[in-house]
């Protein structure tokens, strides 16, 4: 990439395999989310150990994904206003909950594999400053 920042007037070639690199569900465009994804960096040791922490602790039947089972006593609903007005179940709540995990790409089954907690913490790690902060962030949340 930087390759390409440091011309003023890219070759078509280049212009194509930029295109390619940043375009993955190949529409033909490249959307925020596809260019942030191209930029971002793999999560360090610290941070990965610490989402792969998290994540076991979430699979809490050891099944490799997050379903509304797991979350089910550590995700309280009860104070959600749409449990209170009885406009959504527990159970669309968490599944609404657990699809948030899976970030525009995912196929919204109410389940979320390894794959997809690492790759949203790995959006969500870009915009950290610090492993430490990462880690609080974490520690905190979960």
């Amino acid at each position: 990439l930087k390759l390409y920042l440091n011309r003023l007037f890219p070759k078509k070639v280049e212009l194509q395999a930029l295109m390619k690199y940043y375009d993955t569900n190949k529409d033909g465009n490249v959307s925020y989310e596809e260019f942030i994804r191209g930029l971002r960096e793999d999560l360090t040791p610290r941070r990965a150990k610490m989402v792969s922490k998290v994540f076991g602790m979430l699979d809490r039947d050891g099944s490799g994904f997050i379903a509304i089972s797991d979350v089910i006593g550590v995700f309280d609903v009860s104070l959600n206003p749409e449990f209170i007005e009885r406009r959504k179940t527990r159970e669309q709540i968490l599944t609404e909950f657990l699809n948030n995990f899976e970030g525009a790409r995912g196929n919204r089954d109410g389940k979320i594999s390894k794959d997809e907690f690492f790759d949203y913490y790995t959006d969500i790690s870009m915009n950290l400053p610090s492993d430490e902060y990462f880690v609080r962030m974490m520690e905190s949340t979960w």
